[in-house]
């Protein structure tokens, strides 16, 4: 037999539950088979309502039992009440039952099996010779108790009794040495599929980009839980000699610190071996309050990034395989590290100009929406300037390109040193550069500026050369939105270029819109800008069937509203026009979500939003700047949740709400592919119910009285005639 063998097999509550659990059947077993023993015909038992009165005790005690189990009250002393009354009750039933005949002799075998399958070797021997003395017994008071028959009965049944409970213990061993492998293999199992999500977790949070800081707050939890240790910690080296901590963890609350602070690396310290050594290092049993120690190395490329230490008190915790494990977290360390620098890199190339070298539109444009809303926010002064190289196109043809070029870098680097460390100098393209004046307002942007452009003016370039600049400024008071900001920009720097370049120019509502119109009426260039947008306009609108001929609806509603609100024929005009072009912005949304049939995803959705403020742009060299903001603007809300900026009450002019309502109107009385279209009184209604929070009160006024034409009920039949199939 095995060592195992003496082992209480009864110390799990499991074991323990499930034998007294088998003791309580035995006995109602037994019980049972007693009366099933008097119900038999044969010979008269002699004292039947004595063995009547054992079966009864035999049921209660077996209820018992299991009540008890149920009651989870179980103990080993319960556990040997079984065995023990039952071959005391065995013995008092052979005289009653027959003596040597007793069919009630066999009821030791439930003693010797249920020994053999619950207690250690040791006590399962002792029933064993207990159940030969109580078989036995019946030849001491039947007279034949002889030494010879004692010898003879003894020799039969005791070997008996040994070999069924060995094979009894064999198989037990044998069967629990394959459930305890069976455990063994599941807790590896577990523990495997622990691992694994863990890593999960970790390598999902570096494909997605997480910020480093928490990436590096996820990998020493994770790796300190898997690896059962007290504490866990991320080093980046500095230099040879220092280490700063970047993220740690503790199991215990009086153990964690924050991240951050630099500790110097001495001879013998685990991190000074591994900047060293380069490879795993472990302690088993070092000094301090954390005994056992474990770090592995980040290599970031081709360089030793840092380590992923863990830590725990008692010594020896770390198994042979922690090293590899911890490893494995410290090479997703390493890849979220080299990803954040790629991206990082990859983040400075996309916002910085190649030829220059300063921030490019699309940084200009982030970094002025922030400035903006800061100076929004703590009511302080902004203003930008936008500067344009005068007949740049002429100097190119004179010089060449390489040439050109080169003194668009001069310029940049005069542009640069001509303004303050904080002020932003950025390329916007071809010869146009931008600059953010921050905390100036327009009198002390003007004085900056106009250096700037005398700076330009007066500076020997290479080759030779010498260029001019036009400046046109808007400060934040003038405009509601980062993109009025720019459009009115550009408004002034058209003005300084019309009027003799080589000056700056502050916006001037009046004169800016003046000099906008008479170009609006002269300008041949204009015409054929304006035709060619109305043209990428029906473009657009013909890609759905629903929305075809959409503008030219929405252009002729909105005019019949501006004239119920008492606008003049040419501001009527001026409506229509940029009316005609509302949706041209839908050239940057693609097809696929244009024309999706289902409801667009969030993202996509984004997409779509961004389209007003496209328009805007596109429109924004042939319109004028009022015509631009109702495009921009024409799906902003009263109440503020409209896109793209959210603007609500008095920042919405009212000819964006005009616009606004009449491109709301088309949507609703007409087929799409997401609604059928409203009957006119559905749609009045509709109106009247957003009235204040969608549309403006005053426009919807206006909807009403237009509605009750004859004209507009014509072209709502038309609306609803069915198609041709």
């Amino acid at each position: 037999m095995s060592a195992s063998c003496d082992h209480d097999r009864l110390a799990s509550p499991g074991a323990l539950e499930l034998a007294v659990r088998v003791g309580g059947v035995l006995w109602l077993s037994g019980a049972a088979m007693l009366l099933l023993i008097l119900a038999l015909p044969g010979r008269e038992l002699p004292d039947q309502w004595l063995i009547v009165l054992l079966a009864a005790f035999g049921v209660v005690l077996g209820a018992a039992m299991l009540l008890v189990v149920r009651a989870g009250r179980a103990s080993v002393s319960l556990a040997h009440v079984a065995p023990v009354l039952g071959l005391a009750m065995t013995a008092a039933l052979a005289p009653l039952t027959g003596g040597t005949d007793s069919p009630a002799r066999e009821y030791v075998w439930f003693a010797v099996v249920y020994a053999s399958l619950f207690f250690p070797l040791r006590q399962a021997v002792g029933y064993w010779l207990a159940c030969g003395v109580v078989h036995a017994l019946p030849l001491f008071y039947e007279g034949g108790a002889t030494e010879a028959n004692l010898l003879r009965e003894l020799a039969i049944v005791v070997p008996m009794y040994v070999l069924v409970g060995g094979i009894v213990i064999a198989g037990r061993e044998l069967f629990g040495g394959a459930s305890r492998r069976a455990a063994e293999l599941e807790a590896e199992q577990r523990a495997m599929a622990e691992e694994q999500s863990s890593l999960r977790r970790v390598a999902t949070a570096v494909a997605a980009g997480s910020p480093p800081t928490g990436t590096f707050a996820l990998v020493s939890s994770e790796a300190g839980r898997l690896l059962r240790a007290d504490a866990a910690a991320i080093g980046r080296f500095q230099g040879d000699d220092r280490s700063i901590a970047l993220g740690r963890w503790a199991r215990e609350a009086a153990d964690r610190t924050e991240p951050g602070g630099s500790r110097a690396l001495h001879p013998g310290d685990l991190l000074y071996r591994l900047r060293h050594e380069g490879a795993t290092v472990r302690e088993d049993a070092g000094p301090g309050r954390h005994r056992s120690r474990l770090a592995a190395p980040v290599h970031v490329g081709a360089s030793l990034w840092g380590a992923l230490v863990v830590a725990a008190r008692d010594p020896g915790a770390f198994g042979a395989d922690a090293e590899r494990r911890l490893q494995d977290y410290a090479d997703l360390i390493a890849t979220a590290v080299a990803n954040a620098e790629d991206r990082a890199r990859l983040e400075t190339q996309a916002a910085t100009d190649r030829l220059s070298g300063l921030p490019n539109h699309r940084a200009f444009r982030e970094r002025l929406e922030h400035e903006a809303a800061r100076a929004r926010r703590h009511r302080r002064p902004l203003t930008i300037a936008l500067f344009d190289v005068d007949a740049f196109g002429e100097l190119n043809d004179r010089v060449g390109l390489e040439a050109a070029d080169a003194t668009l870098v001069e310029i940049g680097e005069l542009l640069r040193g001509a303004v303050r460390e904080e002020d932003v100098v950025a390329r916007m393209g071809g010869d146009e550069f931008g600059v953010i004046l921050v905390e100036s307002d327009r009198h002390d942007a003007l004085v900056m500026a106009d250096r700037a452009r005398r700076i330009v003016a007066q500076a020997p370039l290479r080759h030779h050369l010498r260029a001019t600049v036009s400046v046109g400024l808007c400060d934040l008071d003038s405009a509601a939105t980062t993109d009025e900001l720019l459009c009115r920009a550009e408004a002034s720097l058209s003005w300084a270029k019309q009027h003799g370049r080589d000056l700056c120019w502050v916006y001037d509502r009046t004169v800016v819109r003046e000099v906008a119109g008479s170009v609006r009426d002269s300008s041949v260039d204009r015409t054929h800008a304006l035709v060619g947008l109305r043209a990428l306009a029906r473009t657009i609108d013909a890609k759905d069937a629903a929305t075809c001929e959409h503008s030219e609806r929405v252009a002729a509603m909105a005019a019949r509203l501006a004239a119920a609100r008492g606008w003049s024929p040419d501001r009527v005009a001026l409506l229509r026009e940029a009316a005609m072009l509302h949706d041209v912005g839908k050239i940057g949304v693609p097809d696929a979500i244009l024309l999706k049939e289902a409801r667009l995803t969030q993202e996509e959705f984004s997409t779509v939003r961004e389209h007003p403020v496209l328009g805007a742009r596109i429109a924004s060299d042939v319109l004028d700047d009022e015509q631009v903001t109702w495009i921009a603007c024409h799906h902003e809300r009263p109440d503020g949740r409209g896109y793209p900026s959210g603007l609500g009450g008095a920042e919405l002019s009212e000819g964006a709400a005009l616009l606004a309502l009449a491109d709301a109107w088309d949507a609703m009385v007409s087929r799409r592919s997401y609604s059928p279209a409203m009957r006119v009184a559905e749609a009045l209604h509709e109106a009247r119910v957003c009235a204040g929070s969608q549309f403006d009160r005053a426009a919807v006024d206006a909807l009403e009285t237009v509605a009750v034409s004859r004209e507009l009920m014509v072209t709502a039949a038309r609306l609803h005639q069915p198609t041709a199939a």
